[in-house]
């Protein structure tokens, strides 16, 4: 239970501080989306290898030092999580598009990247605001909606496999079941965050 636990506070609190603060906490917010969303497509994609999730760990850290010294760099990896993130909600709305969920996300996340390189500081905002909306979104609501099949995923003694177990369920069967409310909540919460960022003074 505990791994469950901290599984769903770790990514909502990652989620609602890049929703609400994502600006203000640009670059270490951009390391830790990038780092949650190499990893959790790390568990779903290779079953919990960890040679693989040892290769996403160190390329969303190394992804996160670059954008330290390339704000563009930065800009446009946030605007790609942002548009992957919503190719997800769109491929999971559309009935058949889940084949080409990859395609979609791939696609959405290039051209809201370089949107947000013609627009930087909007983007740094929307893009952050919406990327941590989806991980308040859809942790929020598996942890209201799901409990109980969120519990039956947990291995006991195996935080590996447990978290694997979550973030397939959470990506997969849960989201494709709930993928309009999902997609009501996370724009709700990007819009609050992005205005919440707005009247947020950064010193550049």
């Amino acid at each position: 239970m505990e791994f469950v636990i901290l599984y769903l506070l770790v990514n909502i609190a990652a989620g609602a501080l890049a929703c609400f603060m994502g600006k203000r906490l640009f670059y270490l917010m951009l390391g830790v989306i990038v780092f949650l969303g190499v990893f959790n497509i790390g568990l779903s994609a290779t079953g919990g290898d960890p040679v693989a999730l040892g290769v996403a760990a160190v390329l969303g850290l190394v992804a996160a030092l670059l954008s330290k010294f390339a704000y563009k760099a930065g800009v446009f990896l946030v605007g790609f999580a942002a548009g992957a993130a919503l190719g997800f909600l769109a491929g999971m709305l559309v009935p058949g598009a889940v084949v080409l969920l990859w395609a979609i996300m791939l696609a959405v996340g290039v051209l809201v990247g370089l949107a947000a390189l013609r627009w930087c500081d909007l983007f740094v905002r929307i893009g952050t605001a919406y990327t941590g909306a989806t991980f308040l979104a859809s942790n929020v609501l598996a942890a209201v909606l799901a409990f109980p099949q969120l519990m039956a995923c947990a291995v006991p003694g195996d935080a590996l496999a447990t978290f694997d177990a979550l973030s397939a369920y959470i990506g997969g069967p849960f989201s494709e079941a709930f993928a309009s409310p999902m997609l009501v909540a996370t724009v709700i919460l990007a819009i609050i965050g992005v205005i919440v960022q707005g009247h947020t003074k950064v010193n550049e």
